[in-house]
């Protein structure tokens, strides 16, 4: 045994060694399987969370169907599961995009009517302080001069550089048909992932103690299992807060008399989901909503959501959330900084439960290490 360790270890820096020497070639390399794997990645992430509402409604089946014909029917009750949960994910999104959308467009287009009047009060504004500060005809001819320079140079610039501005949207409209066509595997693969899940966790156990000791696989089956419940109530936390969140912005911007209130509440629900970012972005949309509908009312806005956002953060995500994740403010930051950083959206959703899971296992070897050497007591 300590042979092929000791081979296994040598292997092991041979091949390191290899790939620091070559690193561009190691990081091509890498960055050709990452793009891979990313569409089984992505059906792992979307069947990780389409599983938190499957296993709830087979809970539900087992309690109608257990006495019944169909309480036999394993595939029945998978399959029957895995198509509600999807629609019922999949209504959701609907929903929200078909109520969020009209209103954005609508604003805009309100917003775009009400660009030349407000042109129209802007010079007549300018004006009357060019008359109290005592401006000259030719001071605004120069403005106008240099406005007109200005148009004049971007205008020069989209009629010089169309190659690289089709070849920018070539490659942007690529870039989106590889997201579609990412995204579809991992459907595909999700669909398949949870209809053979059980199946799937039963080889992988089986491989662990195939291939390492009894005491290494058993600490990788406890990792597993602590990993599994950490992302299985980060999830349900994540969704059950969000839905609090959604009804305690409706319900205070209908008290206060904002408008738009469903619209934005539907939007800080869905977007709480993703941390820090979708805070930003909703409370984005819903001051643009706002400013075009009552410009007076932003700051009451601003104000009502920064106080939401403290409740979440105060209350709410301790309560529902903090008990399954276990992290501070302060290691959520970093958490979602780094995972952002690396794996986008994706990585900002799932590197908040992976740092609980390190952070779990780790607190539980430093106990035992402490318990070892009889300080146990130390605080």
């Amino acid at each position: 045994m300590k042979n092929k360790n000791t081979y296994g270890l040598i292997a092991f820096t041979i091949v390191l060694c290899w790939a620091l020497w070559n690193y561009s070639v190691s990081l091509e390399l890498l960055d050709k399987f990452y793009k891979i794997i990313l569409p089984f990645l992505i059906g792992g992430f979307i069947a990780f969370i389409v599983n938190v509402l499957m296993t709830k409604l087979e809970v539900v089946w087992d309690k109608f169907f257990s006495k019944g014909p169909l309480d036999k029917l394993e595939k029945v009750k998978r399959i029957a599961c895995l198509i509600l949960s999807i629609a019922l994910i999949a209504a959701f999104f609907a929903f929200t995009v078909l109520l969020v959308l009209p209103e954005l467009n609508s604003s805009v287009k309100t917003l775009i009517k009400l660009i030349p009047p407000a042109v129209e009060k802007m010079n007549v504004y300018l004006q009357e302080k060019a008359t109290q500060f005592n401006m000259f005809e030719d001071d605004f001819l120069y403005l106008q001069k240099q406005w007109n320079n200005a148009y004049e140079t971007i205008f020069k610039f989209i009629q010089d550089n169309k190659s690289l501005l089709l070849s920018r949207t070539w490659i942007a409209t690529t870039t989106v048909v590889d997201v579609v066509t990412n995204f579809a595997i991992g459907i595909v693969a999700a669909v398949y992932l949870l209809l053979e899940k059980d199946v799937l966790a039963r080889s992988l156990k089986r491989t662990i103690y195939a291939f390492n000791t009894k005491e290494r696989a058993d600490y990788l089956v406890k990792a597993g299992k602590i990993s599994q419940r950490v992302f299985h109530g980060y999830v349900a936390g994540q969704f059950s807060e969000a839905l609090i969140l959604g009804c305690m912005c409706f319900a205070g911007m209908f008290i206060i008399g904002l408008p738009y209130a469903l619209v934005i509440s539907v939007l800080v629900a869905v977007l709480g989901l993703i941390p820090i970012l979708g805070t930003i972005i909703s409370a984005a949309v819903g001051c643009f909503l706002i400013l075009v509908a009552a410009p007076e009312k932003i700051w009451v806005f601003l104000v009502f959501f920064i106080v939401l956002q403290r409740i979440e953060g105060d209350i709410l995500y301790p309560k529902i959330v903090g008990k399954a994740v276990g992290l501070s403010e302060l290691w959520v930051l970093v958490a979602v900084t780094i995972g952002g950083s690396v794996a986008g959206i994706i990585g900002m959703v799932m590197s908040v439960p992976l740092c609980s899971v390190i952070y779990t296992l780790l607190s539980e070897k430093v106990e035992e290490q402490l318990e070892e050497k009889n300080m146990g007591d130390i605080e």
